[in-house]
């Protein structure tokens, strides 16, 4: 458990050494990006921005279909699904 503490408290520490440049610097980062493609899938700016529609969507009905999962299983008085 101490080593999960640690690496997790490492990587915070690189994160808001970025977050803390984006904010306070001209380094042209937006939020969330961190140019993390190491296959190459966005090759043009036309398909970058259609792969970021595509992954708000998708992670909108994600969140949206988890909601009613937790939603049904307080109203039910029933166990919590997929335990």
């Amino acid at each position: 458990m101490n080593q999960l503490f640690l690496w997790l408290g490492l990587f915070e520490i690189f994160s808001m050494a970025a977050i803390f440049q984006m904010l306070n610097e001209d380094s042209g980062r937006t939020p969330g990006d961190f140019k993390l493609d190491p296959l190459g899938f966005c090759k043009t700016p036309e398909l970058e921005a259609d792969y970021k529609l595509k992954e708000i969507t998708h992670c909108r009905l994600a969140m949206f279909a988890f909601s009613g999962m937790v939603t049904q299983a307080v109203l039910t008085q029933g166990p919590y699904p997929y335990l």
